[in-house]
């Protein structure tokens, strides 16, 4: 059972490097294939951003057997260079409903699915996921379309540290207080790589821009508790945890050279 899990997990990991290295040829493409652009002021200033976001992930790898779909906000705060390199801070919080390995708390439950609270009420227990990211990046911004001076390719990496587990909710449920549920939440985190290629908005008008693309997440991770109810024991495990994800940001520039020039040819 062990060994067919591995080879779905690899051969996952294969299908989601293809896929990434495919989107990385298709940008530089457009990139490489791009008229001279025209001047925007925006991307020949330097400014602060700061980014609202929203992200619709599916979990990979290891991740992918825990949870299913799974969604994200965040904020994520960027300096942009003149020369329109980009660093930054980014923090995200995962949640979801569609969770998977779970059964090992069902000894608790009766067949209906209820625990009983201390005086013997039935409470319904439910599970979801709930996770967070912090990530600092690097990046740049490529503004090479002639007709749309105000969008831009963008391409980031980052590095941080990334951590999930279940959330168990059984209000009253004795099994399921603060203490024991230390035991059945899998609390993972490690260190974390990041990828993202996308298009950005960045116009003269400061409450219309936005970002676009898609993340690629992968982290190293270990189970942080003592103690395993799941499995009786400790969980010493490494894992590979991988999330794809298409992120939806809107930005706000705080600083920025906002005079009115004419857009023109170089």
């Amino acid at each position: 059972m062990q060994g067919k899990a591995t080879v779905i997990i690899t051969a996952t990991i294969q299908s989601y490097m293809n896929r990434f290295l495919a989107i990385l040829f298709l940008f530089f493409g457009v990139f490489l294939n791009a008229q001279k652009p025209l001047l925007n002021p925006r991307y020949h200033a330097s400014l602060w951003e700061v980014n609202l976001s929203y992200k619709v992930a599916t979990p990979m790898g290891d991740l992918a057997l825990r949870y299913g779909f799974i969604n994200g906000a965040g904020l994520d705060l960027y300096y942009k260079s003149k020369k329109n390199y980009l660093i930054g801070v980014n923090s995200n919080l995962f949640f979801g409903r569609n969770v998977h390995g779970v059964d090992y708390v069902n000894i608790f439950k009766d067949k209906n699915g209820y625990v009983f609270s201390d005086d013997g009420t039935p409470v319904f227990v439910s599970a979801s996921m709930r996770g967070s990211e912090i990530l600092g990046t690097f990046g740049k911004l490529f503004p090479v379309f002639t007709k749309t001076p105000q969008l831009a390719l963008t391409a980031q990496i980052g590095v941080g540290f990334l951590q999930h587990k279940y959330l168990f909710s059984a209000p009253g449920g004795m099994q399921f207080n603060k203490v024991y549920l230390r035991g059945y939440d899998r609390l993972s985190n490690g260190f974390a790589l990041s990828q993202q290629l996308g298009l950005s908005n960045l116009g003269l008008k400061r409450l219309i821009n936005f970002n676009i693309g898609i993340e690629f997440t992968e982290a190293f991770t270990q189970n942080r508790r003592y103690y395993d109810y799941g499995t009786g024991g400790v969980d010493t495990k490494k894992y590979l945890d991988i999330i794809a994800a298409l992120k939806c940001s809107w930005v706000l520039p705080i600083k920025a050279n906002d005079k009115s020039e004419p857009v023109y040819f170089k």
